[in-house]
């Protein structure tokens, strides 16, 4: 038994179709004229014509508004009027002026979405028999049957369009992939594309560069398993698959190299979604940065050695001066106490019983001992300068253990700190270049333990009250500096407010550019802000901004996510 081979359908076009509704609707409803029309632009023109009756032809058009069909069309005249001079709104019409019209016939042709595309339409000189309204229900099917393969047509039209778009997409993607597959393995950063999942679907050459892996080694595998622990929350979320599309576009963290060390990588990625809006891979390009980090974490040694350079002398007074007091306090009671060890041995010698001077001579030798000593006034400074000399000790260790802070690099781990402590041993150490030009004030809110490098935190709160302290001090007046914090939509705010003259408009765009300072020579190297900014945008995914008013002052804010950067990424996904 043989099985029959399928043929194609062929569908009937809708100039075919329109030619035989015209034609079996001449054979069977004999009027003088039979067409399909076309609605738009504000005419009436003629696709398919049977005319023995006006001389009219394809082509031919005349005005919409004119028209019997648009009274039908708009519900203010019957579809058929076997007597049409008879509706008022056909004996209106503009046409029936022009032409002989006894009767007319019209259904309008609408395509899929409803929207008018034309009429069915017949016309006859002759009034016609009522007979002709039974004929309604065939007017209305042959009229829906029009309509049905104009919307077939369109839909044909729009699949061919579609397989025109698909051909030339092809061809332009696969030129696009021998594009990209050159660009790719010429670049010294790591190209790949990931799956939805996140896994490896392509990965350039210079993967065996960047972490001693081959690519096909890699290809099928998952990033997250190359990731840094302490990183993978901050790109992956809790089920570390494939980066988050919620995740900004720039990423930093670490990856593992084959021999075991961390690599520091900088990563662009762009979401690619299908028609429907899914993601279906996600584009990646990751550039080793392990030098940059180092040269940038030189940098911001260099800068921190010269902010405490620029504040040496002013630690020196804060040092000196207590250190001073503590010096004449310690040899005030260093002669006091030689004083009163040498009436103590008066009093040992005159005590021993075995000593055989008389009561009388004891009194005296008392009295000549105690004569030279002025008890009440030991007995109100000795007491005084114990206390000056502990209070002393205890301010210059409290700038021993800020300039520690200060000195000590830190580690690339983030763990949770107190801000406020950390502000404060800032102002210890700013506080004698500050009070020679500002009086500052705190305002220190409740903060809890914020995750976060504190010593890299504490060399962008010296920087910003430095830079406080030198705007006052241009202004030839006396200022004031307020440094306060908060916490705001989880993450724990920091604003340093000074009353300088404010920064100027045409320089605001470039306050954070490396290098750029307004300062005078020696005073500045431009690179304390640009560190600042990168340490709390790019280290703790914060943000450092500035508001200024000219004549008024400068407020510098900045924001450190409570959690850490994790918690900063989360907060983009929500």
């Amino acid at each position: 038994m043989s099985i029959p081979t399928k043929t194609p359908i062929s569908l009937m076009s809708f100039e075919e179709a329109s030619t035989a509704v015209v034609a079996f609707l001449k054979g069977a409803v004999p009027l003088g004229l039979w067409s399909v029309t076309k609605a738009g632009d504000g005419r009436q023109t003629l696709l398919t014509v049977d005319d023995d009756a006006y001389g009219l032809e394809v082509g031919d058009y005349g005005a919409w508004s004119d028209s019997l069909c648009q009274h039908m069309v708009n519900g203010a005249a019957p579809q058929i009027a076997p007597a049409a001079m008879a509706v008022p709104a056909y004996a209106s019409a503009e046409v029936a002026r022009r032409m002989e019209i006894g009767a007319y016939v019209g259904v309008p042709i609408r395509d899929g979405d409803g929207t008018l595309f034309g009429t069915l339409c017949g016309l006859d000189p002759a009034v016609q028999s009522p007979q002709l309204l039974e004929q309604a229900p065939v007017l209305r099917l042959l009229a829906d049957l029009l309509g049905r393969v104009l919307e077939a047509e369109q839909m044909r039209a729009d699949a061919e369009e579609q397989a025109a778009e698909l051909r030339r997409r092809s061809g332009a993607l696969a030129r696009s992939e021998t594009l990209h597959r050159l660009l790719a393995e010429g670049s010294a950063d790591v190209i790949s594309l990931h799956a939805p999942d996140g896994r490896f679907l392509y990965v350039s050459q210079a993967s065996q560069d960047l972490v001693g892996t081959p690519p096909e080694e890699l290809l099928g595998t998952y990033p997250a398993e190359l990731v840094h622990p302490d990183d993978r929350a901050d790109l992956f979320g809790d089920d570390g698959g494939g980066p988050s599309e919620d995740v900004p576009g720039e990423l930093t963290f670490r990856l593992r190299h084959r021999d075991g060390h961390w690599v520091w990588v900088e990563a662009t990625q762009s979401v690619v979604r299908d028609p429907w809006g899914e993601v279906s891979e996600v584009q990646m390009a990751t550039r080793d940065i392990t030098q940059r980090r180092a040269r940038e974490a030189e940098n911001q040694r260099e800068s921190k050695l010269e902010s405490l350079g620029r504040l040496s002398a002013g630690l020196a007074h804060e040092i000196n001066t207590p250190i001073q007091y503590v010096g004449d306090n310690a040899r005030f009671l260093e002669e006091a106490y030689q004083e009163l060890i040498r009436v103590v041995e008066v009093y040992r010698t005159l005590l021993d019983t075995s000593n055989p001077i008389g009561w009388a001579e004891r009194q005296e030798r008392v009295r000549e001992a105690e004569a030279g000593i002025d008890f009440e006034y030991l007995e109100e400074e000795i007491p005084s300068a114990v206390a000056q000399t502990l209070e002393g000790i205890d301010r210059v260790a409290t700038i021993v253990r800020a300039m520690k802070t200060f000195s000590h690099p830190g580690h690339q781990e983030q763990t949770p700190a107190d801000l406020n402590e950390a502000l404060a041993a800032t102002i210890t150490v700013t506080r004698h270049q500050v009070n020679d030009v500002a009086d500052l004030s705190l305002e220190l809110g409740e903060l809890p333990p914020v995750q976060c490098n504190i010593a890299d935190l504490n060399q962008v709160f010296l920087n910003l009250i430095v830079n406080a302290a030198d705007a006052i001090e241009e202004t030839g007046q006396r200022g004031s500096i307020n440094v306060s914090t908060a916490v705001e939509d989880g993450d724990a705010v920091v604003r340093i407010t000074d009353t300088g003259d404010g920064i100027p408009e045409e320089v605001r765009a470039r306050m954070f550019d490396p290098f750029f300072t307004t300062k005078d020579v020696g005073r500045g190297s431009g690179q304390g802000l640009p560190l600042a900014r990168g340490v709390v945008q790019e280290g703790h995914g914060g943000s450092l901004v500035f508001d200024s008013v000219m004549g008024e002052g400068t407020t510098f804010v900045i924001r450190i996510p409570v959690g850490g950067r994790a918690s900063a990424a989360e907060h983009v996904q929500a």
